[in-house]
């Protein structure tokens, strides 16, 4: 009776763990330039995700002072794909831009959310 209990328990609990890892989402880990900071006109922008990302389904805006700035490409960098790199399509010069992504990651968990950053000279 005991063994059934502990063996019970201990396929309820990898359950639960199997679950939360299935219901995990692309999280943004960290971003060049960094939110919130003033830097030089980057050539490119990375983020960096919690899980490996789908760039074809992905979307990233770029914009500065509200306006657009037209985004050249969008591809994941390394085996894992948790590195997203946008290219702009044209440099980027002094002003605040915000980024707004939508990424959908490999296991088609859809995910949101933007950040700021100013080009200072």
């Amino acid at each position: 009776m005991r063994f059934k209990k502990t063996l019970t328990t201990t396929v309820l609990l990898g359950s639960l763990l199997a679950a939360s890892s299935v219901w995990a989402h692309a999280h943004l880990k960290s971003q060049t330039p960094a939110a919130d900071s003033t830097v030089s006109a980057p050539a490119e922008l990375s983020l960096v995700f919690s899980e490996g990302v789908e760039a074809d389904f992905c979307k990233v805006t770029i914009t500065k002072d509200g306006a657009d700035v037209l985004v050249k490409s969008l591809i994941t960098q390394g085996g894992d794909k948790k590195t997203l790199i946008v290219t702009p399509a044209v440099p980027l010069t002094k002003g605040d831009y915000k980024v707004e992504w939508h990424v959908v990651s490999v296991d088609t968990h859809k995910s949101e959310g933007a950040y700021a950053f100013t080009v200072g000279q």
